[in-house]
């Protein structure tokens, strides 16, 4: 009496396919037990659930207002800044003008003191 490869690869694929289908047995019992648990707190949790579904178009209105709000404000402060970045610049452009004539002056002056003092 003789066990041929076929059948001894049968029964291998047989085993594996017993195997398999305990442990998908396993998983889908844990499956069950969580989604039993989860019905649970959503029943013990209904009423509050369903308060916080009604808040819900409410809290929406709240939340597009503020972003109505929020946007002005970006855009007054973008405006600002603009604004604020122009004056610094031209501040700036005057003062490296005003600084351009002192640095001329003070030439000037030191040149006409060389003048004086150094003639010999």
């Amino acid at each position: 009496m003789y066990i041929s490869l076929y059948d001894l690869g049968l029964f291998f694929c047989l085993l594996v396919a017993i195997a398999i289908g305990g442990y998908l047995i396993a998983v889908l019992r844990q499956v069950l037990g969580v989604v039993s648990h989860v019905r649970t707190m959503l029943a013990e949790q209904d009423k509050d659930v369903r308060k916080a579904l009604a808040l819900f178009p409410e809290t929406l209105e709240n939340v597009n207002a503020l972003t109505v709000s929020l946007k002005e404000i970006v855009d007054q402060t973008g405006d600002t800044v603009h604004v604020l970045q122009t004056e610094v610049t031209d501040t700036v452009d005057d003062l490296q003008a005003s600084l351009e004539t002192f640095i001329t002056y003070a030439k000037l002056i030191s040149d006409i003191l060389r003048g004086i003092f150094l003639k010999k």
